[in-house]
């Protein structure tokens, strides 16, 4: 055996699948080399060689949980017959376990993570209680990542209604791992994130939540809110907000699952709940949300005006229809084929972090997010000793051609079937790429795509490409995508403007004379790809992970990497390289 390359914390010979091998703990891993015995010899005289034929390398950070093996008190049952009597004898295991469980992860297609259990035989009892508790001192070692204590919240409301049965699905994983969880579930909207507002949060190493999208946006606006309150910060307008001292992790339960599907890869409970188990971190961008300069909220995933605005707002009143409101909902939008005018401002992102068109992927250890999350800890720093944040001018509606401003803001005008701000790629069973397929979990940008007015065939063309794998939803002329830090959209009505009551009445009435001829010149014409005519003044809402938010006027600004996660990313297991046994510095297998 060659040098060891790391600290050899314990070591011993043990059985595993009934075969003697070599097991050493080192800070990192548990290396298993399985041992064969080779005789050999001349003249009578026999010699027994010990080699290893195999090497498997097992990551601490993917032990679940060990503990002393636990069956049945009769080890074997077996039947004897004395003459005409049968009798049933038992052989009965020792009073100490001799054996050992160490539970590890094991990948499953799709993304998907699964546990394995590997039983290992020692000579004695007291090899195999040191194995025992050596591998638990180096899983639970002081400051490591691993979560002991979680507050949850399930949510019995959202989604499908299934947030407790799925709970109780993964719950099992969390007792076997050691993790105690303060268990609430929530009994209106907002009430998770009220009480985090006077929970004492010392006692707990995260704050994990069952459900869908809405659920994690409660929990994370009040994580948020909690930490500006603890901080002293107002939420004032282009607020730079307190980073929360807690992870989040999320079980999903809701419709889309769009937070755990772009974090993690699939919206699988369990691979969510070993994610939280073993502490994997990821630093995701949070977005601040301001109308007429008043601060709104936070969100992470899609915010929307346009189509899938309207949809929300319309699948609102249908929430007795399940999940397939949606499916609803989109189709008659779709068929209504209706455009906004305003005018979009937005400060782009440097160069260096690329375009939502540049075929990036980001996976597990992505290197643009790793750089975006040291810049942005360099920038706090240097904010910090500000006074204030530095003011900003959008600049003056003469650039309404996408033409760059003096201050580095550019201004884009028109009608717009669709306004997208994607934060993170928004992948859902749905879509597995998502409704941005390079954007990047911690980059500190946004991906905005502005779908200008167009047929409703050109429009069902481009969501016709966004599940599809490899297919490029962009490559469209009505449609434009930047990378950006900032937006802000002005409608060309404001109903907060003198007189705007009356005016959108006038304008309402007159979208619905226009849509009534419009369908009338559908139908006469055998389905004509012309698109309706639109009112000019007439405003849609905003659906901002899942919420409506009813003004027109908004501004958002993105903070890199503002919370931590318990996920991992992305794996790419195209990329994956063997790993070098930490004992003889070979290539070996990965359990």
């Amino acid at each position: 055996m060659a040098a060891s390359c790391e600290k050899i914390l314990h070591q011993s010979v043990l059985e595993l699948d009934n075969k003697q091998a070599n097991v050493t703990l080192t800070p990192k891993y548990i290396a298993v080399e399985h041992i064969a015995k080779h005789k050999q010899g001349e003249g009578g005289m026999l010699d027994v060689k010990m080699t290893t034929i195999q090497c498997q390398v097992i990551p601490l950070e993917e032990v679940i949980a060990v503990q002393p093996h636990t069956a049945n008190i009769a080890k074997d049952k077996f039947k004897m017959r004395n003459g005409g009597a049968l009798y049933q004898a038992v052989e009965l295991q020792p009073m100490h376990p001799t054996l050992f469980d160490v539970y590890i992860i094991k990948r499953a297609p799709k993304h998907r993570w699964r546990q394995k259990m590997l039983t290992f035989a020692c000579k004695d009892h007291v090899t195999c209680s040191q194995w025992v508790e050596k591998i638990r001192d180096e899983i639970f070692a002081p400051g490591g990542k691993r979560p002991r204590q979680l507050l949850v919240f399930v949510n019995p409301f959202g989604g499908k209604k299934k947030a407790p049965k799925v709970f109780e699905k993964v719950r099992p994983t969390f007792d076997l791992a050691g993790v105690t969880m303060n268990v609430i579930e929530t009994e209106r909207q907002y009430h998770a994130r009220d009480i985090l507002q006077t929970y004492d949060l010392s006692t707990v190493d995260g704050v994990m939540c069952v459900g869908g999208d809405g659920t994690f946006s409660e929990v994370l606006n009040g994580l948020l809110n909690r930490s500006n309150k603890d901080e002293g910060i107002a939420q004032t307008f282009r607020h730079q907000p307190a980073r929360p001292p807690l992870r989040i992790g999320v079980i999903p339960a809701g419709s889309t699952d769009s937070v755990v599907c772009s974090t993690i890869g699939t919206n699988d409970p369990l691979t969510s709940a070993l994610q939280i188990i073993i502490g994997d971190s990821v630093g995701v961008d949070v977005n601040a949300l301001y109308k007429q300069e008043q601060f709104v909220k936070y969100s992470v995933t899609m915010t929307s005006y346009g189509y899938y605005g309207d949809l929300l707002a319309d699948s609102e009143r249908l929430r007795w229809m399940g999940p397939k409101r949606y499916n609803w909902s989109g189709f008659k939008k779709i068929v209504m084929n209706k455009a906004y005018e305003g005018e979009v401002s937005f400060l782009p992102a440097e160069k260096s972090n690329g375009h939502p068109r540049d075929g990036t992927t980001c996976y597990t250890g992505c290197v643009v997010c790793q750089r975006a999350g040291k810049e942005a800890e360099l920038a706090n720093k240097a904010l910090s000793k500000c006074a204030s944040a530095p003011a900003f001018d959008l600049g003056s509606g003469e650039y309404s051609d996408g033409s760059l401003n003096p201050d580095g803001w550019r201004t884009v005008s028109g009608k717009f079937v669709a306004i997208n701000s994607v934060t993170v790629s928004c992948r859902c069973p749905l879509t597995p790429e998502g409704m941005s397929p390079y954007s990047h979990l911690g980059d500190g940008c946004m991906d905005l795509i502005l779908v200008s007015d167009c047929s409703r065939v050109d429009y069902l063309r481009h969501m016709a490409r966004i599940p599809r794998q490899g297919a490029d939803q962009f490559d469209f002329n009505f449609i434009q995508v930047y990378r950006v830090r900032e937006f802000q959209f002005r409608p060309a009505f404001d109903p907060e403007e003198e007189g705007g009551e009356e005016e959108g009445q006038a304008a309402e009435e007159e979208d619905l004379r226009s849509r009534s001829d419009g369908a009338a010149s559908l139908s006469s014409t055998g389905g004509s790809q012309k698109s309706l005519k639109h009112s000019p003044s007439q405003n849609s809402v905003w659906n901002c992970d899942g919420e409506v938010i009813d003004h027109p006027k908004l501004h958002l600004q993105v903070h890199c990497q503002q919370v931590q996660l318990f996920a991992r990313g992305v794996e790419n297991h195209n990329m994956q390289e063997p790993e070098k046994c930490p004992v003889c510095c070979n290539p070996c297998s990965r359990c």
